[in-house]
């Protein structure tokens, strides 16, 4: 049992460290890339959806600490209740999310086909990693995760909008 346990942390780590290594290889490498014809206007869409990431990486620590009675020396991940407000109401993993929105947005601001393979793999890798996130809030929170889970999608920002909405209108 603790075999596995360490051998899904492992797992887990690698991933990240993975999704780390093709992040920094994804903005490195557009300075080594002869690559002078872009679209102007994917190469802007890529600034917004560069905000809108970074905003979604920033966001979590603040909600984490404000609202997951973490213990002030901890970690800010180390949240002691179900957090399931404010972004967390929207999608389950706003912080991966934001991490996949910075592979996009360099993909669009390069507009290679070397970054676009770095990318699709790191989003993957990233989308991997927010699985295995799951698996370890159910083993956290139980039945109140895996209720949580059938409300708010896992980064699917426009269907966790929509059903944010429904929740809403259905309480009123």
């Amino acid at each position: 049992m603790n075999f596995n346990k360490n051998e899904k942390e492992m797992k887990n780590g690698f991933m990240y460290y993975l999704a780390g290594a093709l992040l920094i290889t994804a903005y490195l490498l557009p300075w080594f890339l002869d690559n002078p014809v872009y679209i102007r206007g994917i190469w802007f869409a890529g600034w917004i959806i560069w905000m809108i990431g970074i905003a979604l990486l920033f966001l979590p620590m603040f909600v984490f600490r404000s609202k997951g009675m973490v213990i002030k020396k901890n970690d800010w991940t180390k949240t002691t209740v179900l957090v399931d407000t404010g972004i967390y109401s929207i999608v389950r993993h706003p912080l991966y999310l934001g991490w996949s929105f910075m592979y996009l947005a360099i993909i669009f601001w390069s507009q290679h086909y070397l970054t676009i393979v770095i990318g699709i793999t790191g989003m993957i890798c990233v989308y991997q990693i927010s699985r295995q996130e799951d698996q370890l809030l159910i083993k956290k929170f139980g039945n109140d995760y895996l209720d949580y889970m059938k409300k708010v999608p896992r980064m699917n920002f426009f269907s966790g909008i929509i059903q944010s909405m429904r929740r809403k209108k259905k309480k009123s």
